[in-house]
Protein backbone atom coordinates (compact mmCIF):
# COMPACT_ATOMS: atom_id res chain seq x y z
CA UNK A 1 0.00 0.00 0.00
CA UNK A 2 1.50 3.92 -0.89
CA UNK A 3 2.08 5.80 2.48
CA UNK A 4 0.13 8.61 2.58
CA UNK A 5 3.79 10.77 2.99
CA UNK A 6 6.64 9.63 0.81
CA UNK A 7 9.99 11.67 1.72
CA UNK A 8 10.84 12.95 -1.90
CA UNK A 9 13.98 15.09 -2.03
CA UNK A 10 12.79 18.26 -3.17
CA UNK A 11 15.74 18.53 -6.03
CA UNK A 12 14.06 15.37 -7.19
CA UNK A 13 10.09 16.50 -7.26
CA UNK A 14 11.79 20.06 -8.77
CA UNK A 15 13.78 18.80 -11.46
CA UNK A 16 10.81 19.82 -14.27
CA UNK A 17 12.58 21.01 -17.79
CA UNK A 18 10.36 22.21 -19.82
CA UNK A 19 11.74 21.49 -23.36
CA UNK A 20 10.89 19.08 -25.71
CA UNK A 21 12.24 16.61 -24.65
CA UNK A 22 11.40 13.33 -22.73
CA UNK A 23 12.11 13.46 -18.90
CA UNK A 24 13.69 10.72 -17.72
CA UNK A 25 12.62 10.02 -14.20
CA UNK A 26 11.00 6.31 -14.32
CA UNK A 27 11.90 2.76 -14.44
CA UNK A 28 9.81 1.22 -17.39
CA UNK A 29 9.48 -2.89 -17.76
CA UNK A 30 8.56 -3.56 -21.96
CA UNK A 31 7.36 -7.10 -21.21
CA UNK A 32 7.30 -8.61 -25.40
CA UNK A 33 7.51 -11.63 -27.31
CA UNK A 34 7.80 -10.51 -30.83
CA UNK A 35 11.32 -9.70 -31.92
CA UNK A 36 9.23 -6.98 -34.99
CA UNK A 37 7.42 -5.23 -32.12
CA UNK A 38 10.43 -4.89 -29.69
CA UNK A 39 12.56 -3.77 -32.84
CA UNK A 40 9.73 -0.48 -33.20
CA UNK A 41 9.12 0.21 -29.57
CA UNK A 42 12.20 -0.17 -27.98
CA UNK A 43 14.00 2.88 -29.22
CA UNK A 44 11.10 5.47 -28.05
CA UNK A 45 10.62 3.36 -24.35
CA UNK A 46 14.97 3.97 -23.89
CA UNK A 47 14.77 8.06 -24.52
CA UNK A 48 11.42 7.77 -21.92
CA UNK A 49 12.95 5.48 -19.35
CA UNK A 50 15.57 6.39 -16.69
CA UNK A 51 15.59 2.38 -16.66
CA UNK A 52 13.92 0.27 -19.04
CA UNK A 53 14.18 -3.92 -18.59
CA UNK A 54 12.78 -5.98 -20.94
CA UNK A 55 11.59 -9.37 -20.64
CA UNK A 56 9.92 -12.05 -23.29
CA UNK A 57 7.37 -13.65 -21.46
CA UNK A 58 5.36 -12.97 -18.37
CA UNK A 59 6.95 -15.31 -16.20
CA UNK A 60 10.04 -13.28 -16.79
CA UNK A 61 8.67 -9.93 -16.46
CA UNK A 62 6.94 -10.80 -12.88
CA UNK A 63 10.15 -11.79 -11.34
CA UNK A 64 11.61 -8.53 -12.80
CA UNK A 65 8.88 -6.19 -11.63
CA UNK A 66 9.45 -8.56 -8.20
CA UNK A 67 13.15 -7.91 -7.88
CA UNK A 68 13.46 -3.98 -9.56
CA UNK A 69 11.56 -0.52 -8.40
CA UNK A 70 9.35 -0.52 -11.85
CA UNK A 71 7.39 2.78 -12.14
CA UNK A 72 5.45 1.83 -15.51
CA UNK A 73 4.88 -1.41 -17.11
CA UNK A 74 4.01 -1.93 -21.05
CA UNK A 75 2.84 -5.16 -22.10
CA UNK A 76 1.34 -7.56 -24.56
CA UNK A 77 -1.90 -9.18 -23.52
CA UNK A 78 -0.63 -12.93 -25.26
CA UNK A 79 2.34 -14.79 -24.52
CA UNK A 80 4.00 -18.18 -24.00
CA UNK A 81 3.72 -19.10 -20.35
CA UNK A 82 2.06 -16.71 -18.29
CA UNK A 83 -0.02 -14.48 -20.21
CA UNK A 84 0.36 -10.77 -19.90
CA UNK A 85 -3.12 -10.51 -18.17
CA UNK A 86 -2.03 -13.12 -15.53
CA UNK A 87 1.08 -11.05 -15.11
CA UNK A 88 -0.07 -8.15 -14.95
CA UNK A 89 -2.83 -9.38 -12.55
CA UNK A 90 -0.10 -10.40 -10.35
CA UNK A 91 1.64 -7.50 -10.64
CA UNK A 92 -1.18 -5.42 -9.92
CA UNK A 93 -1.91 -7.85 -6.28
CA UNK A 94 1.94 -6.40 -5.26
CA UNK A 95 1.65 -2.52 -6.21
CA UNK A 96 -1.75 -1.70 -6.95
CA UNK A 97 -1.40 1.66 -7.94
CA UNK A 98 1.38 0.78 -10.86
CA UNK A 99 0.86 2.28 -14.39
CA UNK A 100 0.25 0.05 -17.11
CA UNK A 101 -0.07 0.26 -20.90
CA UNK A 102 -1.08 -2.89 -22.60
CA UNK A 103 -1.25 -3.68 -26.22
CA UNK A 104 -2.86 -6.28 -27.89
CA UNK A 105 -5.32 -7.21 -30.77
CA UNK A 106 -8.75 -6.13 -30.96
CA UNK A 107 -10.43 -8.46 -28.64
CA UNK A 108 -13.47 -7.58 -26.63
CA UNK A 109 -12.49 -10.10 -24.18
CA UNK A 110 -9.28 -8.09 -23.86
CA UNK A 111 -10.04 -5.03 -23.63
CA UNK A 112 -12.69 -5.95 -20.87
CA UNK A 113 -9.80 -8.46 -18.57
CA UNK A 114 -7.66 -4.79 -18.96
CA UNK A 115 -10.45 -2.11 -17.82
CA UNK A 116 -10.89 -4.32 -14.78
CA UNK A 117 -7.58 -4.53 -14.25
CA UNK A 118 -7.89 -0.65 -14.02
CA UNK A 119 -4.69 -0.20 -17.17
CA UNK A 120 -4.11 3.21 -18.38
CA UNK A 121 -4.33 3.19 -21.54
CA UNK A 122 -4.58 -0.50 -24.34
CA UNK A 123 -3.47 0.23 -28.33
CA UNK A 124 -4.20 -1.59 -30.93
CA UNK A 125 -1.32 -3.78 -32.66
CA UNK A 126 1.16 -2.57 -34.65
CA UNK A 127 1.58 -0.22 -32.03
CA UNK A 128 1.80 3.63 -33.68
CA UNK A 129 5.06 5.25 -32.46
CA UNK A 130 3.29 8.66 -32.22
CA UNK A 131 0.36 6.68 -30.20
CA UNK A 132 2.43 5.11 -27.57
CA UNK A 133 4.75 8.47 -27.12
CA UNK A 134 1.23 10.61 -26.64
CA UNK A 135 0.85 7.45 -23.95
CA UNK A 136 3.79 7.73 -22.29
CA UNK A 137 3.61 11.17 -21.96
CA UNK A 138 0.36 10.94 -20.56
CA UNK A 139 1.26 8.44 -18.42
CA UNK A 140 4.34 10.28 -16.98
CA UNK A 141 2.02 13.42 -16.09
CA UNK A 142 -0.36 11.37 -13.91
CA UNK A 143 2.77 9.78 -12.27
CA UNK A 144 4.48 13.36 -11.80
CA UNK A 145 0.88 14.67 -10.52
CA UNK A 146 0.15 11.68 -7.81
CA UNK A 147 4.53 12.41 -6.42
CA UNK A 148 3.52 15.97 -6.19
CA UNK A 149 0.50 15.91 -4.68
CA UNK A 150 1.81 13.29 -1.97
CA UNK A 151 4.65 15.74 -1.75
CA UNK A 152 2.36 18.89 -0.93
CA UNK A 153 0.36 17.07 1.75
CA UNK A 154 3.90 15.78 3.33
CA UNK A 155 4.69 19.70 3.38
CA UNK A 156 1.41 20.68 4.82
CA UNK A 157 1.33 18.05 7.39
CA UNK A 158 5.07 19.62 8.62
CA UNK A 159 3.82 23.14 8.61
CA UNK A 160 0.33 22.48 10.70
CA UNK A 161 2.87 20.20 12.83
CA UNK A 162 4.97 23.35 13.02
CA UNK A 163 1.93 25.91 13.70
CA UNK A 164 0.39 23.53 16.12
CA UNK A 165 3.54 23.29 17.83
CA UNK A 166 4.64 27.12 18.35
CA UNK A 167 0.91 28.95 18.40
CA UNK A 168 -1.98 28.79 20.71
CA UNK A 169 -4.61 27.13 18.93
CA UNK A 170 -8.51 26.34 20.08
CA UNK A 171 -11.91 24.88 18.70
CA UNK A 172 -14.92 26.01 20.03
CA UNK A 173 -18.55 24.58 18.68
CA UNK A 174 -21.33 27.52 17.77
CA UNK A 175 -21.87 27.94 21.78
CA UNK A 176 -18.68 28.48 22.62
CA UNK A 177 -17.81 25.32 24.07
CA UNK A 178 -14.23 24.24 23.61
CA UNK A 179 -13.77 20.88 21.75
CA UNK A 180 -9.82 21.25 20.76
CA UNK A 181 -7.23 22.98 22.91
CA UNK A 182 -3.20 21.88 21.80
CA UNK A 183 -0.33 21.57 24.20
CA UNK A 184 1.11 26.10 24.24
CA UNK A 185 -3.08 26.59 25.18
CA UNK A 186 -2.70 24.26 28.32
CA UNK A 187 1.14 25.54 28.56
CA UNK A 188 0.11 29.51 28.96
CA UNK A 189 -3.50 29.04 30.56
CA UNK A 190 -1.96 26.44 33.05
CA UNK A 191 -5.09 24.14 32.28
CA UNK A 192 -5.17 20.86 31.60
CA UNK A 193 -6.82 19.77 28.64
CA UNK A 194 -9.42 17.63 30.25
CA UNK A 195 -10.05 20.67 32.34
CA UNK A 196 -10.90 23.17 29.07
CA UNK A 197 -12.96 20.19 26.93
CA UNK A 198 -16.41 20.70 27.22
CA UNK A 199 -16.16 23.69 29.53
CA UNK A 200 -16.57 27.56 27.72
CA UNK A 201 -13.98 29.30 26.54
CA UNK A 202 -15.36 32.43 28.85
CA UNK A 203 -13.17 30.17 31.80
CA UNK A 204 -9.98 32.15 30.45
CA UNK A 205 -11.62 35.08 30.34
CA UNK A 206 -10.42 37.84 32.39
CA UNK A 207 -12.72 39.85 34.60
CA UNK A 208 -11.38 43.16 33.39
CA UNK A 209 -12.80 42.77 29.58
CA UNK A 210 -16.16 44.66 29.30
CA UNK A 211 -19.48 43.12 28.32
CA UNK A 212 -19.27 45.27 25.37
CA UNK A 213 -16.33 44.12 23.30
CA UNK A 214 -17.21 40.49 23.84
CA UNK A 215 -20.74 41.49 22.57
CA UNK A 216 -19.27 42.80 19.36
CA UNK A 217 -17.04 40.19 18.95
CA UNK A 218 -19.51 37.70 18.61
CA UNK A 219 -21.43 40.26 16.56
CA UNK A 220 -18.89 39.61 13.64
CA UNK A 221 -18.00 35.85 13.89
CA UNK A 222 -21.54 35.30 14.02
CA UNK A 223 -22.16 37.22 10.75
CA UNK A 224 -19.11 34.83 9.23
CA UNK A 225 -16.18 37.54 9.51
CA UNK A 226 -13.00 36.96 10.81
CA UNK A 227 -12.39 38.34 14.13
CA UNK A 228 -8.77 39.82 15.05
CA UNK A 229 -7.53 41.41 17.87
CA UNK A 230 -4.89 41.55 21.19
CA UNK A 231 -6.91 39.79 23.98
CA UNK A 232 -6.40 40.01 27.74
CA UNK A 233 -6.94 36.27 29.33
CA UNK A 234 -6.27 35.08 33.17
CA UNK A 235 -4.94 32.26 33.75
CA UNK A 236 -5.24 28.97 36.11
CA UNK A 237 -3.37 30.24 38.58
CA UNK A 238 -4.99 33.93 38.26
CA UNK A 239 -1.84 35.29 36.43
CA UNK A 240 -2.79 37.68 33.00
CA UNK A 241 -1.26 36.76 29.48
CA UNK A 242 -2.09 38.81 26.46
CA UNK A 243 -2.35 36.81 22.96
CA UNK A 244 -2.99 38.35 19.52
CA UNK A 245 -5.77 36.77 18.44
CA UNK A 246 -7.35 35.35 15.29
CA UNK A 247 -10.88 33.55 15.39
CA UNK A 248 -12.63 32.09 11.92
CA UNK A 249 -15.86 31.09 11.82
CA UNK A 250 -15.66 27.54 9.53
CA UNK A 251 -19.07 26.96 7.11
CA UNK A 252 -20.07 24.07 5.76
CA UNK A 253 -20.97 23.94 1.65
CA UNK A 254 -24.62 25.05 3.01
CA UNK A 255 -23.21 28.28 4.48
CA UNK A 256 -24.30 27.16 8.20
CA UNK A 257 -21.03 28.28 10.69
CA UNK A 258 -20.24 24.49 12.71
CA UNK A 259 -17.29 25.48 14.66
CA UNK A 260 -14.77 28.41 15.19
CA UNK A 261 -10.72 28.13 15.37
CA UNK A 262 -8.80 30.71 17.36
CA UNK A 263 -5.50 31.35 16.34
CA UNK A 264 -2.95 33.11 19.26
CA UNK A 265 0.51 33.49 20.02
CA UNK A 266 1.96 35.30 23.04
CA UNK A 267 2.62 38.89 21.30
CA UNK A 268 6.86 38.49 22.41
CA UNK A 269 7.93 35.12 20.94
CA UNK A 270 6.53 35.75 17.66
CA UNK A 271 9.30 37.68 15.52
CA UNK A 272 11.23 34.37 15.22
CA UNK A 273 8.56 32.45 14.34
CA UNK A 274 7.59 34.43 11.62
CA UNK A 275 10.26 34.80 9.78
CA UNK A 276 10.73 31.14 9.30
CA UNK A 277 6.60 31.14 8.17
CA UNK A 278 6.87 33.50 5.75
CA UNK A 279 10.47 31.73 4.30
CA UNK A 280 7.74 28.80 4.00
CA UNK A 281 5.07 30.12 2.29
CA UNK A 282 7.20 31.93 -0.42
CA UNK A 283 8.93 28.32 -0.99
CA UNK A 284 5.35 26.69 -1.15
CA UNK A 285 3.79 29.53 -3.70
CA UNK A 286 7.10 29.20 -5.70
CA UNK A 287 6.37 25.20 -5.63
CA UNK A 288 2.58 25.78 -6.47
CA UNK A 289 3.19 28.42 -9.24
CA UNK A 290 5.63 25.45 -10.54
CA UNK A 291 3.08 23.14 -10.25
CA UNK A 292 0.41 25.53 -11.78
CA UNK A 293 2.31 25.48 -15.04
CA UNK A 294 2.86 21.93 -15.46
CA UNK A 295 -0.30 21.43 -14.91
CA UNK A 296 -1.58 23.91 -17.78
CA UNK A 297 1.00 22.32 -19.89
CA UNK A 298 0.18 19.05 -19.17
CA UNK A 299 -3.90 19.44 -19.42
CA UNK A 300 -3.47 20.61 -22.71
CA UNK A 301 -1.59 17.37 -23.71
CA UNK A 302 -4.44 15.62 -22.43
CA UNK A 303 -6.91 17.31 -23.70
CA UNK A 304 -5.36 17.25 -27.39
CA UNK A 305 -5.59 13.53 -26.53
CA UNK A 306 -8.75 13.15 -24.96
CA UNK A 307 -10.79 14.08 -28.16
CA UNK A 308 -10.81 10.30 -29.16
CA UNK A 309 -12.27 9.47 -26.32
CA UNK A 310 -16.14 9.00 -24.82
CA UNK A 311 -17.94 12.38 -23.80
CA UNK A 312 -18.24 11.01 -20.58
CA UNK A 313 -14.63 10.97 -19.70
CA UNK A 314 -13.99 14.48 -21.51
CA UNK A 315 -16.42 15.85 -19.14
CA UNK A 316 -14.46 14.35 -16.11
CA UNK A 317 -10.96 15.74 -16.95
CA UNK A 318 -12.14 19.18 -17.56
CA UNK A 319 -13.77 18.92 -14.00
CA UNK A 320 -11.01 17.85 -12.62
CA UNK A 321 -9.04 20.57 -14.40
CA UNK A 322 -11.33 23.05 -12.98
CA UNK A 323 -10.97 22.09 -9.60
CA UNK A 324 -7.32 22.39 -9.59
CA UNK A 325 -7.71 25.42 -11.15
CA UNK A 326 -9.47 26.47 -8.00
CA UNK A 327 -7.13 24.52 -5.33
CA UNK A 328 -3.92 26.56 -6.58
CA UNK A 329 -5.78 30.14 -6.50
CA UNK A 330 -7.48 29.53 -2.65
CA UNK A 331 -3.60 27.74 -1.29
CA UNK A 332 -2.51 31.53 -2.84
CA UNK A 333 -5.25 33.46 -1.47
CA UNK A 334 -4.85 31.95 1.80
CA UNK A 335 -0.67 32.04 2.19
CA UNK A 336 -1.21 35.55 1.23
CA UNK A 337 -4.13 36.11 3.50
CA UNK A 338 -2.22 34.64 6.62
CA UNK A 339 0.93 36.17 5.67
CA UNK A 340 -0.91 39.95 5.68
CA UNK A 341 -2.72 38.68 8.60
CA UNK A 342 0.73 38.11 10.75
CA UNK A 343 2.37 41.32 9.74
CA UNK A 344 -0.82 43.68 10.03
CA UNK A 345 -1.07 42.34 13.80
CA UNK A 346 2.97 43.23 14.07
CA UNK A 347 2.55 46.32 12.64
CA UNK A 348 -0.20 47.81 14.12
CA UNK A 349 0.96 47.74 18.35
CA UNK A 350 3.52 49.72 17.44
CA UNK A 351 2.01 52.14 15.26
CA UNK A 352 -0.01 52.24 18.48
CA UNK A 353 2.90 52.66 20.46
CA UNK A 354 4.22 55.30 18.34
CA UNK A 355 1.03 57.51 18.81
CA UNK A 356 1.03 57.24 22.15
CA UNK A 357 4.93 58.26 22.26
CA UNK A 358 3.83 60.96 19.68
CA UNK A 359 1.08 62.30 22.66
CA UNK A 360 3.31 62.66 25.31
CA UNK A 361 6.26 64.34 24.00
CA UNK A 362 4.12 66.73 23.01
CA UNK A 363 2.47 67.27 26.19
CA UNK A 364 5.53 67.54 28.11
CA UNK A 365 6.76 70.10 25.73
CA UNK A 366 3.52 72.63 25.50
CA UNK A 367 3.97 72.10 29.33
CA UNK A 368 6.48 74.93 29.39
CA UNK A 369 5.87 77.08 26.12
CA UNK A 370 3.48 76.13 22.85
CA UNK A 371 5.83 75.60 20.13
CA UNK A 372 4.51 75.78 16.46
CA UNK A 373 7.32 73.71 15.00
CA UNK A 374 6.53 71.41 17.77
CA UNK A 375 2.88 71.13 16.46
CA UNK A 376 3.53 71.11 12.80
CA UNK A 377 6.19 67.79 13.78
CA UNK A 378 3.60 66.14 16.00
CA UNK A 379 0.59 66.47 12.97
CA UNK A 380 2.70 65.01 10.67
CA UNK A 381 3.94 62.42 12.76
CA UNK A 382 -0.13 61.59 13.31
CA UNK A 383 -0.64 61.92 9.88
CA UNK A 384 2.30 59.43 8.28
CA UNK A 385 0.98 56.97 11.48
CA UNK A 386 -2.67 57.32 10.13
CA UNK A 387 -1.49 56.71 6.12
CA UNK A 388 0.95 53.66 7.61
CA UNK A 389 -2.27 51.91 9.06
CA UNK A 390 -4.53 52.57 6.45
CA UNK A 391 -1.68 50.84 4.05
CA UNK A 392 -2.41 48.01 6.14
CA UNK A 393 -5.98 47.72 5.29
CA UNK A 394 -5.33 48.72 1.94
CA UNK A 395 -3.56 45.76 1.61
CA UNK A 396 -5.42 43.35 3.38
CA UNK A 397 -8.67 44.42 1.14
CA UNK A 398 -6.44 43.79 -1.82
CA UNK A 399 -5.75 39.95 -0.82
CA UNK A 400 -9.00 39.65 0.74
CA UNK A 401 -10.65 36.59 -1.90
CA UNK A 402 -13.85 37.02 -1.76
CA UNK A 403 -16.04 37.26 -4.65
CA UNK A 404 -18.85 39.84 -3.68
CA UNK A 405 -20.23 41.56 -7.38
CA UNK A 406 -20.80 45.65 -6.29
CA UNK A 407 -20.62 48.78 -7.26
CA UNK A 408 -17.87 50.52 -6.88
CA UNK A 409 -15.98 53.65 -7.66
CA UNK A 410 -13.68 53.60 -10.45
CA UNK A 411 -11.57 56.40 -9.87
CA UNK A 412 -10.83 55.68 -5.55
CA UNK A 413 -10.57 52.52 -6.92
CA UNK A 414 -7.19 53.00 -9.40
CA UNK A 415 -6.45 55.66 -6.64
CA UNK A 416 -6.14 53.07 -3.74
CA UNK A 417 -4.16 50.56 -6.53
CA UNK A 418 -1.60 53.43 -7.05
CA UNK A 419 -0.91 54.00 -3.39
CA UNK A 420 0.13 50.60 -3.02
CA UNK A 421 2.85 50.61 -5.43
CA UNK A 422 3.34 54.42 -5.00
CA UNK A 423 7.08 53.43 -3.14
CA UNK A 424 7.97 51.66 -5.75
CA UNK A 425 7.24 54.16 -8.33
CA UNK A 426 8.93 56.86 -6.68
CA UNK A 427 12.17 54.45 -6.06
CA UNK A 428 12.05 54.33 -9.99
CA UNK A 429 11.48 58.25 -10.87
CA UNK A 430 8.28 57.31 -12.54
CA UNK A 431 5.84 60.07 -12.34
CA UNK A 432 2.17 58.63 -12.62
CA UNK A 433 -1.17 61.17 -13.33
CA UNK A 434 -4.70 59.91 -13.09
CA UNK A 435 -6.73 62.22 -14.92
CA UNK A 436 -11.08 62.13 -15.09
CA UNK A 437 -13.71 63.45 -17.13
CA UNK A 438 -16.22 61.89 -15.59
CA UNK A 439 -17.39 60.28 -12.04
CA UNK A 440 -17.45 56.18 -13.24
CA UNK A 441 -19.36 53.19 -11.18
CA UNK A 442 -19.24 50.01 -12.73
CA UNK A 443 -20.71 46.91 -11.18
CA UNK A 444 -18.29 44.33 -10.63
CA UNK A 445 -15.57 42.60 -8.50
CA UNK A 446 -13.67 45.42 -7.18
CA UNK A 447 -10.80 43.62 -5.81
CA UNK A 448 -9.85 42.04 -9.21
CA UNK A 449 -10.43 45.20 -11.11
CA UNK A 450 -7.95 46.63 -8.53
CA UNK A 451 -5.58 43.24 -9.61
CA UNK A 452 -5.96 44.67 -13.18
CA UNK A 453 -4.74 47.83 -12.58
CA UNK A 454 -1.72 46.79 -10.82
CA UNK A 455 -0.61 44.75 -13.12
CA UNK A 456 -0.92 46.99 -15.84
CA UNK A 457 0.75 49.87 -14.01
CA UNK A 458 3.78 47.16 -13.28
CA UNK A 459 3.69 46.15 -16.98
CA UNK A 460 4.01 49.92 -17.49
CA UNK A 461 6.85 50.54 -14.44
CA UNK A 462 9.22 47.55 -16.11
CA UNK A 463 9.07 48.81 -19.68
CA UNK A 464 10.23 52.32 -18.50
CA UNK A 465 12.86 50.68 -16.18
CA UNK A 466 13.98 49.05 -19.36
CA UNK A 467 14.61 52.37 -21.41
CA UNK A 468 17.35 54.92 -20.44
CA UNK A 469 14.34 58.04 -20.14
CA UNK A 470 14.94 61.81 -18.87
CA UNK A 471 11.29 61.68 -17.58
CA UNK A 472 9.27 58.32 -17.35
CA UNK A 473 5.49 59.02 -17.12
CA UNK A 474 2.32 56.79 -16.50
CA UNK A 475 -1.38 58.60 -17.44
CA UNK A 476 -4.41 57.11 -16.54
CA UNK A 477 -7.49 58.58 -18.10
CA UNK A 478 -10.66 57.87 -17.07
CA UNK A 479 -13.86 59.22 -19.51
CA UNK A 480 -16.77 57.54 -20.88
CA UNK A 481 -17.45 55.75 -24.62
CA UNK A 482 -20.57 54.91 -26.57
CA UNK A 483 -20.58 51.75 -28.79
CA UNK A 484 -23.55 50.74 -30.68
CA UNK A 485 -25.57 52.31 -28.45
CA UNK A 486 -24.53 51.49 -24.83
CA UNK A 487 -22.32 53.73 -23.04
CA UNK A 488 -18.79 51.79 -21.30
CA UNK A 489 -16.36 53.54 -18.31
CA UNK A 490 -13.09 54.24 -20.53
CA UNK A 491 -9.84 53.77 -18.63
CA UNK A 492 -6.56 53.88 -20.65
CA UNK A 493 -3.34 53.39 -18.97
CA UNK A 494 -0.68 54.89 -21.27
CA UNK A 495 3.09 55.22 -20.61
CA UNK A 496 6.25 56.61 -22.59
CA UNK A 497 8.10 53.41 -22.42
CA UNK A 498 8.85 53.18 -26.05
CA UNK A 499 5.52 50.44 -26.77
CA UNK A 500 5.91 46.67 -27.68
CA UNK A 501 6.95 45.19 -30.98
CA UNK A 502 4.59 44.46 -33.87
CA UNK A 503 5.54 41.59 -34.11
CA UNK A 504 4.53 40.29 -30.51
CA UNK A 505 1.78 43.08 -30.04
CA UNK A 506 -0.99 40.13 -31.05
CA UNK A 507 0.07 37.38 -28.48
CA UNK A 508 0.63 39.28 -25.46
CA UNK A 509 -2.48 38.25 -23.49
CA UNK A 510 -1.99 34.47 -24.69
CA UNK A 511 -1.34 32.74 -21.54
CA UNK A 512 2.59 31.75 -20.60
CA UNK A 513 3.67 34.42 -23.33
CA UNK A 514 6.16 36.68 -21.53
CA UNK A 515 9.14 38.96 -22.66
CA UNK A 516 10.70 38.70 -19.15
CA UNK A 517 13.05 36.84 -17.82
CA UNK A 518 11.35 33.45 -16.13
CA UNK A 519 12.37 34.34 -12.59
CA UNK A 520 10.46 38.07 -13.66
CA UNK A 521 7.48 36.62 -14.44
CA UNK A 522 5.13 33.66 -15.51
CA UNK A 523 3.32 35.30 -18.70
CA UNK A 524 -0.50 35.24 -16.80
CA UNK A 525 -0.38 38.52 -15.79
CA UNK A 526 -2.11 40.25 -18.94
CA UNK A 527 -3.89 36.96 -19.66
CA UNK A 528 -5.76 36.63 -16.21
CA UNK A 529 -6.47 40.40 -16.57
CA UNK A 530 -7.78 40.14 -20.12
CA UNK A 531 -10.27 36.62 -18.29
CA UNK A 532 -11.00 39.31 -15.18
CA UNK A 533 -12.29 41.94 -17.35
CA UNK A 534 -13.89 40.13 -20.22
CA UNK A 535 -15.39 37.33 -18.46
CA UNK A 536 -15.76 38.02 -14.66
CA UNK A 537 -16.78 41.95 -15.52
CA UNK A 538 -18.51 41.78 -19.35
CA UNK A 539 -16.01 44.16 -20.40
CA UNK A 540 -12.89 44.32 -23.01
CA UNK A 541 -9.19 44.88 -22.61
CA UNK A 542 -7.28 45.40 -25.81
CA UNK A 543 -3.37 47.16 -26.68
CA UNK A 544 -1.84 49.24 -28.76
CA UNK A 545 1.04 51.49 -29.32
CA UNK A 546 0.59 55.22 -28.77
CA UNK A 547 2.80 58.15 -28.86
CA UNK A 548 5.91 56.82 -27.61
CA UNK A 549 4.64 53.94 -25.70
CA UNK A 550 1.86 51.98 -25.05
CA UNK A 551 -1.92 52.14 -24.06
CA UNK A 552 -4.16 49.41 -23.00
CA UNK A 553 -7.73 50.08 -23.06
CA UNK A 554 -10.26 49.04 -20.67
CA UNK A 555 -14.41 49.21 -21.06
CA UNK A 556 -16.78 48.75 -18.48
CA UNK A 557 -20.60 48.60 -19.30
CA UNK A 558 -22.42 51.13 -16.99
CA UNK A 559 -25.67 50.47 -15.87
CA UNK A 560 -28.14 52.58 -14.61
CA UNK A 561 -30.05 51.18 -11.70
CA UNK A 562 -30.14 47.59 -10.35
CA UNK A 563 -27.37 45.20 -11.40
CA UNK A 564 -28.53 42.94 -13.85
Amino acid sequence: MTPLFRRYDIKNIGEIKFKNLPLKRFNILYVENSPLDQKRALPLLRSYAKKLFVASDGAEGLKIFKNENIDIVVSDTKMPGLDGIAMLRAMKEIKSDIAVIVTGEKSAECLYEAINLGVDKYLLKPVCEKALKLTLESVETKLFMERAREYNLYMLHQYKHAIDNSNIVSKTDINGIITYVNEEFCNISGYKKEELLGKNHNIVRHPDIPKEVFERFWKTILAKKIWKGTVKNRAKDGSTFFVNTTVIPIVDWNGKIVEFVAIRYDVTKNVLLQEKLQKKERELEALNKDLERRVEEQTKKLRELNLTLEKRIEKEVEKNRQKDRMMFQQARLASLGEMLGNIAHQWRQPLMELGILFYKIKRELTKEKTNKNIEELYSKGVSILERMSQTIVDFQNFFRPDKKREFFDVYETVKHSIAIVEGSLKKSGIKIEVKREADLKVYGYKNEFSQVILNLINNAKDALNQNSLIEKRIEILLGIESKDGEKFAKIEVIDNGGGIKESILDKIFEPYFTTKHSTQGTGLGLYMSKMIIEQSMHGSLDAQNYAKGAKFTILLPLREGEPR
